[in-house]
């Protein structure tokens, strides 16, 4: 009997066995068919060797860059050729900018006394007849009492004369009614002549005391004080005396120079002197005012070698309009030789200045873009002499090199 149930029980277990075994399956087969297709597809694809190794060789060039087709056209990036053409012969010299000695002058006083005014500084800007120095002098007061002394001797003079003329009307009177000789009546007209000569050398002295006076500059404020004035409109460059100064015929109170226009003096070697001439045009670039170019010309050539240097000091003249330029900077001088020859050049903006010098990037197709170092020489309007670096016929990019330049920089900055 126990057998019986045993039995019928063990049948109704498999049923529910294999029901939970076909559960099983069918929940294994759903979790295969969720998860394991996405786990395929987010897998990152795998990228042949070869052009896993030609990434990284690009990517560690230096002189290369790659742009796509979008940053090309938004960098506005254009390209030319290196082209022969003529230039003209240059001979680059180092000077300096001087002061324009027939535009400077220098304030003294015709005078010995003491400063008690100064009203203007270094660097100030004063106009023509502007008051400078206050001096006190004693010979102010001389020379107020010459002048009065030779106003009043003109006046007694006067008198003299008249007195004279007087006398010798009554002479030709007596003489006409025979009262008196003619000998006194010639002594009478000596008189008149004697006075007049006594009346004129008090006038002349009248005169010179009284330009004296006027030479000293009273000003209408004071009638102590001396004034110098500027004798032109300028600025102040040297100012030689403060309060309480003792000055005198032989002291320069300040020097004002008009800026309008400076001199630069070129140092030219012994062997170019020769073709140097006067009028010659000349163009300037200053450490001070990088990239700008400021033109000039020859107005004194040296009449001696400097033993030292060997080179003949040019004097060019060059315009200041807006007085930004200062004697004393330092300045490279081109002298135009007149004579022109074919040299290799491209347009200056396609020279880039980098960290390691000039260069300029040569278009390779595809977007890729090479960094190329060169040496330059002359300049001579928007062209650039290549001296060294480019061939003729190769092309350059002639804008927009200063896009791709910030790429590189980038690409540095990057490996650092």
């Amino acid at each position: 009997m126990e057998n019986e149930i045993a039995s019928s029980a063990n049948r109704q277990r498999k049923p529910l066995r294999l029901i939970v075994s076909i559960l099983a399956i069918a929940a294994a087969g759903l979790f295969a068919w969720l998860f394991w297709p996405a786990r395929r597809e987010t897998a990152p694809p795998t990228q042949p060797a070869e052009q896993t190794t030609a990434a990284a060789n690009e990517k560690s060039s230096g002189n290369q860059v790659l742009f796509s087709p979008e940053a090309i056209k938004r960098a506005q990036i254009e390209t030319g050729e290196a082209t022969m053409r003529p230039m003209a012969e240059t001979l680059v010299v180092a000077g300096r900018l001087a002061l324009n000695e027939d535009a400077a002058v220098r304030v003294g006083t015709i005078v010995t006394g003491r400063v008690t005014r100064v009203l203007a500084m270094v660097g100030d800007t004063v106009k023509e007849r502007q008051p400078l120095v206050y001096i006190h002098s004693h010979e102010l007061v001389d020379a107020r009492a010459a002048e009065a002394k030779a106003r009043a001797m003109v006046t007694e003079k006067e008198k003299t004369l008249a007195f004279a003329k007087a006398e010798l009307e009554r002479a030709e009177r007596l003489l006409e009614a025979k009262a008196i000789s003619k000998r006194e009546h010639a002594l009478a007209a000596a008189n008149v002549n004697a006075a007049n000569a006594e009346l004129d050398q008090a006038r002349a002295e009248l005169v010179r005391s009284s330009e004296f006076l006027e030479h000293l500059s009273v000003p209408h404020d004071s009638h102590e004080d001396i004034v110098a004035y500027s004798p032109i409109s300028g600025i102040v460059l040297k100012r030689n005396v403060s309060v309480g100064t003792v000055v005198s015929e032989a002291t320069d109170l300040m020097t004002v120079g008009n800026l309008s226009t400076l001199w630069a003096i070129a140092e030219v070697p012994e062997k170019q002197a020769a073709i140097v001439r006067i009028g010659q045009p000349v163009e300037i670039e200053l450490q001070a005012f990088a990239g700008a170019r400021f033109s000039g010309r020859v107005v004194h050539i040296g009449d001696s070698l400097d033993p030292t240097t060997r080179t003949v000091q040019v004097r060019c003249l060059v315009r200041n309009p807006r007085g930004n330029l200062r004697p004393e900077m330092f300045a490279t001088i081109k002298l135009d030789q007149g004579a022109t020859q074919p040299a290799l050049t491209v347009p200056r903006s396609a020279v880039i200045e980098m960290e390691s010098g000039k260069v300029v990037f040569l278009p390779l197709g595809d977007g890729k873009f090479e960094k190329r170092a060169v040496q330059t020489g002359r300049e001579q309007s928007e062209w650039v002499e290549i001296t060294n670096g480019l061939k003729p016929g190769e092309r350059i990019v002639t804008r927009g090199g200063f896009f791709i330049k910030s790429e590189f920089l980038k690409g540095s900055l990057a490996e650092e």
